[in-house]
């Protein structure tokens, strides 16, 4: 049905957007800051996305899309990249203010760390697979930029964030896959599949959801300075 890909984002997003408005997360507060972080992010994946399709690294079976191609994608494809960071983004921020405890280890910083160095031995062990090289030597990045982003608190919130939406993923995702509306050139990947997806999915989901929150959280402490140092101006001028 040509209109399965548009439903998937529907049903991706629409709970998220509805509970956004929840008085205590006031997710809505923050799309002043949420909007510009996914639109960079948007914009970094629909041309890693565009060159992968071009190479064959994937594919989209066209019954299940209406037909309306962005820079050889579907617009479908590239509302993905909304619809998924939206939610993703609102799991990290209903993670914040209702996780009643600390639940990853203190030395979480030091241990992700860790995960990027092994990230960049499998990088450098999947040169000649497209999609495994991208996506572990994009951890290996990533991590450590995360880590010097993001204080204690945003960085367990978005580990625990990711394990999270690895539910939601498995059902989006299983879907997708086991139609298939996305299929995969298996030589360009290490051939390991959770049911219908292949493994890599579950590290893109990480990149996704780590570069957005990171985004996220630099506009937020950007307008934090600012407004502090606005202030700060106010009460010498007084």
């Amino acid at each position: 049905m040509k209109y399965t890909y548009l439903l998937i984002d529907f049903f991706t997003v629409v709970m998220p957007l509805v509970f956004s408005f929840d008085s205590r997360v006031a997710f809505y507060k923050k799309w002043k800051y949420l909007v510009p972080a996914m639109l960079i992010t948007a914009a970094i994946f629909i041309v890693w996305d565009h060159y992968f399709t071009l190479a064959g690294v994937w594919s989209f079976n066209h019954r299940y899309t209406l037909g309306f191609d962005m820079w050889s994608l579907p617009l479908e494809e590239v509302l993905f990249f909304i619809t998924v960071p939206y939610s993703c983004v609102f799991i990290y921020e209903n993670v914040l203010c209702y996780k009643p405890k600390q639940w990853l280890p203190e030395r979480l910083g030091s241990i992700l760390i860790f995960v990027a160095v092994v990230a960049g031995v499998l990088a450098y062990l999947s040169i000649g697979h497209a999609y495994t090289l991208s996506v572990t030597l994009g951890m290996a990045v990533l991590l450590p930029v995360s880590v010097w982003l993001l204080g204690a608190v945003q960085l367990e919130g978005f580990v625990l964030a990711f394990f999270i939406s690895i539910i939601p993923m498995l059902i989006v995702n299983g879907i997708l896959t086991a139609l298939p509306v996305v299929s995969y050139d298996d030589r360009q990947n290490c051939g390991v599949r959770i049911g219908s997806i292949p493994v890599e999915d579950f590290l893109y989901g990480a990149l996704l959801l780590g570069i957005n929150i990171c985004l996220y959280e630099v506009l937020q402490s950007i307008a934090a300075r600012n407004s502090s140092g606005s202030n700060k101006m106010s009460r010498a001028d007084v």
